[in-house]
């Protein structure tokens, strides 16, 4: 079944990540708005609504950009975001948090290929740009959430880089 096509998904962001320039930037690529209104949404009480009244494709792409940064955001109908008792939406939020794609895990990153797609893995996943990421020694552990690790391993065979959980979510 296709995803539906109308712009009918709330992204919600239930915690920061710890790099705030890096949500920062994240906010602005998922509502393309200056760094300054970007800092000032970020500046609201959680959770958020980052975005109302996106594509699941959008909804989606913005969760990515939040889990890379470290933050947790989830999407929701708009309809629910917007119309939903605030008890509801408060044990919803708890819910999905305690969720297993949003436990801490460690994950080793044993070598990530020094060349071009290397700079956009370490930059989108780590914040690392320029000489910063070619300086990094390998291997390092990595405290992440579940869900991010998943992606970067994902990422790191596509690019050449070897990267693996070392813990499972389950027991971490």
């Amino acid at each position: 079944m296709a995803p539906p096509k109308r712009l009918d998904y709330s992204l919600v962001l239930l915690k920061k990540g710890r790099d705030e320039g890096r949500t920062v930037r994240a906010v602005r690529r998922v509502n393309d708005i200056s760094e300054t209104d970007a800092g000032s949404l970020l500046g609201l009480r959680l959770p958020l609504t980052v975005a109302p009244d996106l594509s699941y494709h959008d909804a989606l792409l913005g969760q990515f950009e939040f889990v890379c940064c470290d933050a947790i955001a989830v999407f929701l109908a708009s309809e629910v975001a917007a119309g939903a008792e605030r008890s509801y939406l408060t044990g919803l939020f708890a819910k999905l948090r305690r969720s297993d794609e949003f436990r801490n895990v460690t994950l080793r990153l044993e070598r990530v290929p020094d060349n071009e797609e290397g700079g956009r893995f370490l930059d989108q996943f780590l914040g690392l740009v320029g000489a910063e990421a070619r300086i990094r020694s390998f291997p390092v552990d990595l405290p992440v959430l579940y869900k991010k690790a998943r992606i970067m391993t994902h990422w790191a065979d596509r690019i050449g880089a070897t990267a693996h959980v070392t813990g499972d979510p389950q027991t971490e």
